[in-house]
């Protein structure tokens, strides 16, 4: 669904709640050059900051963000993933390797060839557009590109096992660059497990210079891609939960959750696709028609890792966590005089001051989040945060969403025709909205008849001026109308009038 049209996006870490990325990807090689804009609970000043290269070579790369708990305290809850995007340049082979984390990709573009090695059999399987896929850690995996025109690029979430955040690739198979862990071992050891001379083994290990991500003739390829359809499965077989089904899972292949004129939700969770099981994740596709939006919703449970494929528009978080900070301008005055009272227990006043924040009066005020994103950001909004994506109107939204905790999470949906606020019984409203009957709130909360997507504020605004308009039109129609029966009741009178008039003279000239 997504297209290969460039645009430049910013890294946005806004409030925390926002945590965006433009993976500096050169999906178009006349993209800019990607920045980063952080803005911070308790600093209202912007810092640059930039997405890390992991892996860099002539035929594509790995960038990864930094880890979440690193940028604030609300992200502690995903301080166990990371966000990475992968790039590979047409006919391009990525060496075997095994990671401390769990992978969980979505093919965002191109097509290609994944094979894995675990428990001694080895699984290889074609991924295209639109497809999700686990690696899971520790298991010997490697990719290639087999289209011979566009780059293969894959968003994933790593889910790290050994040091909360951290991961690490080991390459097994290599040389120089990249280096093998089996060339760090003695030499003793080397023959010992080789059974074989050391001049033999450096020529082995000596010979691989070209990095991670090396070219592919087409012959390779054909050969890669023939083993794939040969060993391959589809992604359904066995069917949970009676086995396990490594291979891919065409997202876009199944019924979208939600869908109408506006937008599309395409879901996958344990109970469809097994491989996310372990790892309580549910991936989404979410596809928004331009102009439109979706419902303000939050999830129960999850927090929502999410990565723009394509299109432009702007996402809004309301965040109770900025509650108590009134403006700019007084937040810095009321740091400056702290600093000058406690002197040397700056940190200590900042700790303090986020405790006394996070301890403030409940349900006095929100503060709304807003950032534009386009293709290449991610943003992430944590557990119970109300939000609202919309798209441009020039062009449809699609993102990729990973929702970590997905176990019995329930999107909660705040407007529209399945919206929350419609099941609270008559008194509830009427004490809620301090209403004086339950009807005054139904008549708001009924009007939108759409659910899960929804006509965006541009789209809405239009709607509504024409249904005043053709409001206005109905009233000077009748107006019209109104007026045309007069006149005509006018002329009927006046007919009447000379016709009484004649019968009186003629009545009046026989008598």
């Amino acid at each position: 669904m997504a297209t290969a049209r460039a645009s430049a996006a910013p890294f946005l870490l806004l409030a925390t709640l926002l945590c965006a990325a433009a993976a500096a990807s050169s999906w178009d090689e006349d993209r800019k050059p990607w920045r980063c804009v952080r803005r911070c609970e308790d600093r209202p000043r912007h810092q640059r900051a930039r997405f890390r290269r992991v892996v860099r070579s002539e035929q594509g790369s790995v960038r990864a963000l930094r880890p979440f708990h690193e940028a604030s305290k609300l992200l502690r809850g995903i301080r166990d993933y990371r966000v990475a995007v992968l790039e590979a340049n047409p006919r391009s082979f990525i060496v075997p390797s095994h990671t401390d984390a769990h992978c969980i990709g979505y093919v965002a573009q191109g097509e290609g060839v994944v094979a894995t090695i675990e428990n001694g059999e080895r699984r290889s399987y074609t991924i295209k557009e639109g497809d999700i896929f686990v690696a899971p850690a520790g298991a010997v995996t490697y990719l290639a590109n087999t289209d011979g025109r566009r780059k293969l690029v894959i968003a994933k979430i790593l889910h790290t096992i050994s040091v909360p955040g951290k991961f690490q690739f080991f390459f097994g198979a290599g040389g120089r660059n990249p280096e093998s862990i089996l060339s760090s071992f003695s030499k003793s050891v080397q023959r010992a497990a080789y059974k074989t001379s050391s001049e033999r083994l450096e020529r082995l290990f000596g010979k691989q210079d070209k990095g991670i991500i090396v070219r592919a003739s087409e012959e390779q390829v054909r050969e890669l891609r023939r083993h794939a359809s040969e060993g391959g499965h589809g992604p359904h077989w066995p069917l949970p939960p009676f086995g396990e089904s490594r291979g891919p899972y065409s997202l876009l292949d199944q019924r979208p959750s939600i869908a109408n004129r506006h937008g599309q939700l395409y879901e996958a969770d344990a109970r469809s696709f097994r491989d996310l099981a372990e790892h309580d994740v549910r991936v989404s596709l979410v596809n928004i028609s331009a102009g439109s939006m979706s419902a303000p919703f939050y999830n129960s449970r999850s927090i929502k890792i999410a990565y723009v494929l394509d299109g432009e528009g702007h996402v809004e978080i309301v965040c109770p966590h900025l509650q108590a900070q009134g403006g700019g301008e007084s937040e810095e005055h009321g740091r400056r005089g702290g600093r000058s009272e406690r002197g040397g227990r700056g940190r200590r006043g900042e700790e303090e001051s986020e405790e006394s924040e996070e301890e403030g009066e409940t349900g006095q005020g929100y503060r709304t989040i807003r950032a534009r994103v386009s293709r290449g950001t991610a943003f992430v909004v944590p557990v119970g945060h109300p939000v609202v994506e919309v798209a441009s109107r020039g062009s449809n939204l699609q993102i990729v969403c990973f929702e970590v905790q997905a176990d019995k999470n329930e999107k909660v949906f705040l407007a529209g025709a399945n919206s929350v606020l419609r099941k609270l019984d008559g008194a509830a409203k009427e004490l809620a909205f301090a209403a004086r009957a339950a009807r005054e709130v139904d008549e708001v909360l009924d009007a939108q008849r759409e659910q899960g997507f929804l006509p965006g504020p541009e789209e809405s605004g239009r709607q509504e001026r024409e249904r005043e308009e053709e409001h206005h039109q109905e009233g000077r129609r009748g107006r019209q109308e109104r007026e045309r029966e007069e006149e005509g009741g006018r002329r009927g009178r006046g007919r009447r009038e000379e016709l009484a008039e004649t019968f009186l003279r003629l009545a009046t000239g026989r008598l």
